[in-house]
């Protein structure tokens, strides 16, 4: 056997080992030479226990596993056993040489990039987005009405439980406010949420508004949008006549 030189080699796992002998004596891994292969491979073994080098569990484990392939190759194939026995060992060392090549070409692209600069992000300047009001929780439509009434007395917001009491009275109708909004956005501008209570007088009147909101919004006559912090209603979709809807 020629002599072989390790010296220098140092191998992560008897896989790595192989794949490296294998290379050296340039055959192919579908058709190893078990027997130079495994000479080969205890000339390695036995020149890192010279060297007082550790000799991991897992380079004694493959050093059987050769000795079984090479005895096996020894003995007369029977009939009924086709297989190669070194087929096994041969579909490992592929696995291995695959995960090995994509680990070398990561290590280069990772070198690679050491030298490349990013340039930092930069602030966009995106346009607002409309949310329309499917997407609004009905508890920011309860927010900014309380935040309404703040703003109109020194009242305590009204408890939503008090609403179907206080629209029970006649003297505000939620179909009257509903003409009152439909009307104000007839025109095709937008209003904030908050400009819609304008001019109202007392409590009944802002409740009657405020569920007229809700019922228009629920039939897509008014559309509701978040820009920043602030509600705002437009025209719907769904078009309808004043003379429709009750006035005062």
């Amino acid at each position: 056997m020629s002599e072989l030189s390790f010296k220098t080699e140092v191998f992560e796992g008897p896989l790595d080992l192989l794949l490296h002998l294998i290379s050296k004596n340039k055959v192919s891994i579908c058709d190893i030479p078990i027997s130079m292969i495994t000479d080969q491979y205890f000339a390695y073994i036995e020149l890192m226990q010279q060297l007082d080098m550790e000799v991991g569990g897992e380079f004694l484990v493959m050093a059987s596993q050769l000795l079984y392939i090479k005895s096996k190759m020894l003995l007369p194939v029977p009939e009924e056993e086709e297989e190669d026995p070194r087929a096994e060992l041969a579909d490992r060392l592929e696995e291995y040489k695959r995960y090995k090549e994509a680990a070398l070409e990561m290590d280069k692209l990772s070198h690679s990039m050491e030298h490349v600069v990013f340039k930092g992000p930069e602030p966009l300047d995106l346009p607002k987005v409309k949310t329309e009001n499917r997407e609004i929780p009905i508890e920011k439509l309860f927010d900014a009405f309380f935040a309404v009434i703040d703003r109109s007395a020194t009242r305590k917001p009204i408890d939503p439980k008090t609403f179907k009491r206080v629209i029970g009275r006649t003297n505000f109708s939620v179909r009257a406010a509903s003409t009152n909004v439909i009307r104000r956005l007839k025109k095709g501008e937008r209003a904030s949420f908050a400009s819609l209570f304008e001019g109202l007088r007392v409590r009944g009147e802002y409740v009657a508004t405020f569920l007229a909101l809700l019922e228009l919004i629920k039939e897509n006559v008014v559309v509701v949008m978040q820009e920043g912090d602030t509600l705002y209603c437009e025209k719907g979709e769904k078009d309808v006549e004043l003379d429709n809807w009750e006035e005062y």
